[in-house]
């Protein structure tokens, strides 16, 4: 079904209409409806923060006793990373998994004033089980190759560099999460979505 067809569809009404300026705002509220995904999302974020507290503490130890600052060094790497190089990652498994749907005319944005990047496939539709596809690619991508690198590499320095990818990208998370909760808070309801690039707007529509 093209956006044109879903628009005129008798079958389907429009329930949300989303600026993407506006995205973080109407999140927050959806989140707070205490979804199954923002629960997960909730334990997620507990996890990485407690992993990076803890890797934190280990880390600082060696250098207190021993002076020895290898350990805080792959730590920095991992965080530079995290907040450049990840950032890029995150959004073209994103852009990965659209294609892995079917979705085409793909496009990337971001403001900086709101830490906010994105990936939109113009005028694709997209049910429930294709956007969890979308927005889930990163998490788990992200999350698995994470905590591999952290159990390779337990004895090494370098095991450092893996912890505040995890917990850190967890946070980057909460916005495909809370999306998510868009569906989950209307699981009676089966919804369709879209993106208009011109207009810089999310579109849902529920079959009536």
């Amino acid at each position: 079904m093209t956006h044109k067809e879903l628009i005129s569809s008798n079958e389907y009404e429009q329930i949300i209409a989303l600026k993407h300026s506006e995205i973080k705002t109407f999140i927050v509220t959806e989140v707070e409806k205490q979804s199954i995904w923002a629960r997960i999302a909730n334990m997620y974020q507990i996890t990485g923060l407690l992993a990076f507290v803890l890797g934190l503490f280990k880390a600082f130890m060696p250098f207190f006793t021993k002076r020895e600052s290898i350990y805080l060094i792959w730590l920095v790497l991992g965080l530079v990373f995290t907040f450049t190089v990840l950032i890029i990652m995150h959004e073209l498994i994103h852009a990965l998994a659209y294609r892995y749907v079917g979705a085409r005319n793909l496009s990337f944005g971001m403001n900086i004033r709101k830490f906010m990047f994105y990936v939109q496939a113009d005028k694709q539709v997209l049910n429930y089980k294709q956007f969890k596809i979308v927005a889930l690619a990163p998490v788990v991508t992200v999350a698995i190759v994470s905590i591999l690198g952290m159990i390779i590499f337990y004895n090494h320095a370098a095991f450092y560099f893996f912890i505040p990818i995890f917990a850190f990208h967890s946070m980057f998370c909460g916005g495909d999460f809370g999306l998510l909760c868009i569906f989950a808070n209307r699981a009676d309801k089966e919804i369709l979505t879209f993106d208009i690039k011109s207009e810089e707007k999310t579109y849902f529509y529920a079959k009536i």
